[in-house]
């Protein structure tokens, strides 16, 4: 009698240290997916009141470590202090960092100085928010109505006011007026 209970006994404990394990192994599993994710974003950013930048894209997907990917076309408008959109700027895809509150905006990248009528080209640039600028290191070009000038390296006020360039190749083209496009 004994023996069987044992044997039981045994049994019931094999089990229990089974169960446990296998309980165990699926505590151990990690989500290691998106926070979130957003469809047809359309945000507006203000200060006082007043509309700063509009953003429009199409997805938005948050990571574990609250930075934000930006997989489609991103559009920004920026608006001077009369209310009026004084740039706009738009990119394939963006990726939003948290740690240092900065945007890259990546592929086909243009930058349209609407009240100068001066366009920018580039495959990459950096937006700090908090400096009101952004910058690249990439190759550049700039149409403005009588030139087109080529670079590397860019910094500029955020709303594309001002701008310098870091290396100006010897391709800067002078012509009467260029076409709008």
């Amino acid at each position: 009698m004994f023996g069987h209970l044992r044997f039981l006994l045994l049994v019931v404990i094999s089990l229990l240290i089974w169960s446990c394990q296998k309980e165990q192994a699926v505590d151990n599993r990690v989500y290691r997916g998106p926070k979130s994710e957003l469809l047809g974003i359309d945000m507006v950013y203000s200060d006082s009141g007043r509309t700063v930048v509009h953003m429009i894209t199409d997805q938005q997907i948050t990571s574990p470590t609250e930075d934000r990917i930006y997989p489609k076309e991103m559009k920004l408008w920026f608006y001077d202090k009369l209310g009026n959109v004084s740039s706009q700027i738009r990119g394939d895809s963006a990726h939003f960092f948290r740690t240092n509150n900065s945007y890259k905006l990546m592929g086909h990248v243009v930058i349209n100085n609407v009240l100068k009528g001066e366009v920018m080209k580039t495959d990459e640039f950096t937006w700090l928010p908090d400096e009101k600028r952004i910058f690249t290191t990439k190759p550049v070009s700039i149409k403005t109505r009588t030139d087109i000038v080529h670079g590397v390296g860019f910094d500029a006020a955020q709303d594309f006011s001002t701008y310098s360039l870091r290396h100006v190749s010897n391709s800067v083209l002078t012509v009467d007026e260029l076409p709008t496009n």
